[in-house]
C-alpha cells in the first residue's frame, strides 16, 4: 500500500471504525443553503486548527459556503432503513435474485486478473468481494445523488458531540483538497458513503488501495478494481479470514439449543479478544447434534474448509425457530461490521455462495407470499399499466405509485390493501392481465401526450 501525501497525517486524528453504509435514497428533498446551519459550521470551524490542520480554511470555506441541509432527508432515511424496516426475507428476495446473481458471475469474468490480484494481497475471495460490490450499490448503479460534504456536515450538525462525525466531515474536505475526489462527482448516500462500494470518507482514507501500484490517487467512484481493492483491504481490517467461509446452514436436534441464538450485536463474541457470550466452538456444536442442512458432516471429512473443532462460531435464527439456522463465523462479523445488520450480512454471504453456484437457503423463510424479485416485478408492473395504472413504470422498483396501483387492484379483488408487490397479487392479475375494457392504453396515451401540437 503506498503512502499519499498528508494522508499519514489525516490518519492520526480519524478513526478507522467509521462504517461504510447505503440505504434506499429517502423521497424527502433537502433545504436551500439558508437553512441554520451557520452556527453549525462556524462552530466545525473553530476545531478545525486544533483538529485538522491538514486541512486548509480555504478548503472549509469553499465547501461549506453553499451547503445545503441535508439534516431532514438524514432524519427521515435513519428512521426507515430497509435493514431494519422490512421482513429480512423480503429484503433478502430483492437483493440475492438472478439478477444480481447473473450480473455478479458477468463481473466475476470480466475483472477475474484483478480479483485475484487482491484475493493474493489482502486474502479476501472474488465472489465476496463482488457481493459486497453488488449490495451496495447494485455494481455501481446506484452510488447516491447527495454531495458527501453537505451529507457528513449536516450528519455532524445533528450531533456536533460525535467525535465519528465530525472525522467524516474533515475528511470529506481533506479528499477533495488532495484531489482524490472531484466535486462534481463526490456524492454519495445520505449518509455520506460514496463510490462503487459506499466507503465513509474516514474509513476510505484509513484503507484506500489501488489496484495499480503507484498511483497517485485511488478512484472508487469511475474504478472498479480501485474499489475492489479498497473493499478488500477494509474487510480484511476487520478480521477477514481467507479462506474460511462465513457460515452454513445447519439444522437443530433440539429447540432447547435455541437459547444461544445470537442475533445482531449478539455475535459479536466473534471478535477478537471479545468474551465467548453465546459462541461455542465446532466440537461443542456437533457434540450436541447440530448438523449441516445440506447432510454434510460439520466436522471431518467433507466439512468446509478451515472448519476445526476449535473454531468460535455463533448460531444465527433471525426468526427464530420458523426460518432456517446458519452457524456463523469471524468472517461473518467482518461482514456484518461492514453495515451492522443481521439482513445486510446474510445478503452479502449468500450472493456470494450463489456467485459460487450454491443454492439458496433449504429451510423456507414464514411467509406465504414472498416478495417478487425485480424480474417478476417488471411483470407485475406492466401488468398493472394494462389494467389501466399508466403512472406506473416495468422497472423493477418498488414505489408509491406501484404501492397504490397495487392497493387498487386489491380493492377491485375484494383482497386486504396491503399495496404488497408479492406472488399473491401477481397470480392473481395473471389470470386477468388485461383488466377491464374501459382501462386506457397506456403506451398510446404516452404517444400521444409526447406527440407535436
Amino acid at each position: 500500500m503506498k503512502s499519499f501525501p498528508g494522508r499519514a497525517a489525516l490518519l492520526a486524528t480519524l478513526s478507522l471504525a467509521a462504517l461504510g453504509a447505503v440505504a434506499a435514497e429517502p423521497e424527502a428533498e433537502p433545504e436551500s443553503a439558508d437553512n441554520g446551519l451557520a452556527p453549525c459550521i462556524a462552530a466545525l470551524r473553530k476545531r478545525l486548527p486544533e483538529q485538522q490542520p491538514q486541512v486548509s480554511v480555504r478548503t472549509f470555506e469553499r465547501y461549506t459556503r453553499a451547503a445545503q441541509d441535508l439534516r431532514p432527508v438524514i432524519e427521515a432515511a435513519t428512521a426507515a432503513q430497509p435493514e431494519f424496516q422490512v421482513p429480512i426475507w423480503d429484503y433478502l428476495m430483492r437483493r440475492v435474485d438472478e439478477e444480481r446473481i447473473a450480473d455478479g458471475r458477468a463481473l466475476l469474468a470480466r475483472e477475474a486478473a484483478a480479483l485475484a490480484a487482491i484475493d493474493k494481497r489482502h486474502g479476501v475471495d472474488a465472489a465476496t468481494n463482488v457481493a459486497v460490490f453488488g449490495i451496495e450499490t447494485d455494481y455501481g448503479r446506484v452510488q447516491g445523488r447527495y454531495p458527501v460534504v453537505d451529507a457528513t456536515l449536516s450528519r455532524a450538525c445533528l450531533n456536533l458531540d460525535s467525535a465519528e462525525r465530525r472525522r467524516n466531515f474533515f475528511a470529506a474536505l481533506w479528499l477533495l483538497q488532495e484531489g482524490h475526489v472531484q466535486p462534481d462527482t463526490f456524492l454519495g448516500s445520505w449518509a455520506g458513503a460514496f463510490g462503487q462500494t459506499q466507503f465513509m470518507p474516514a474509513t476510505f482514507v484509513a484503507y484506500m488501495d489501488g489496484a495499480v501500484e503507484g498511483a497517485r490517487t485511488v478512484d472508487i467512484v469511475g474504478s472498479t478494481p480501485d474499489a475492489l481493492a479498497t473493499t478488500a483491504r477494509y474487510l480484511a481490517g476487520l478480521g477477514w479470514r481467507s479462506g474460511l467461509p462465513w457460515g452454513v446452514e445447519v439444522t437443530l436436534p433440539d429447540a432447547a439449543l435455541e437459547r444461544f441464538n445470537a442475533p445482531e450485536s449478539g455475535h459479536r463474541c466473534l471478535e477478537r479478544g471479545q468474551p465467548a457470550g453465546n459462541c461455542r466452538t465446532l466440537a461443542q456444536w456437533a457434540a450436541d447434534g447440530v448438523k449441516r442442512a445440506d447432510g454434510r458432516p460439520l466436522l471431518g471429512e467433507g466439512a468446509a474448509p478451515g472448519w476445526s473443532g476449535e473454531l468460535r462460531t455463533a448460531l444465527l435464527m433471525p426468526v427464530g425457530s420458523d426460518g432456517p439456522a446458519w452457524l456463523v463465523t469471524p468472517n461473518y462479523q467482518a461482514i456484518w461490521r461492514y453495515n451492522r445488520a443481521d439482513a445486510y450480512g446474510l445478503a452479502i454471504g449468500l450472493l456470494a455462495d450463489a456467485l459460487r453456484g450454491a443454492p439458496p437457503p433449504r429451510r423456507a423463510w414464514p411467509t406465504d407470499d414472498p416478495i417478487l424479485s425485480r424480474r417478476d416485478l417488471k411483470e407485475l408492473q406492466a401488468l398493472l399499466r394494462r389494467r389501466g395504472h399508466c403512472e406506473v413504470t416495468p422497472d423493477g422498483r418498488d414505489g408509491p405509485r406501484t404501492a397504490a396501483a397495487i392497493r387498487a387492484e386489491e380493492f377491485r379483488l375484494e383482497l386486504p390493501e396491503t399495496g404488497r408487490s408479492g406472488t399473491r397479487i401477481l397470480a392473481r392479475l395473471k389470470d386477468s392481465p388485461r383488466g377491464s375494457e374501459e382501462a386506457p392504453d397506456c403506451d398510446r396515451a404516452a404517444e400521444a401526450a409526447s406527440a407535436p401540437r
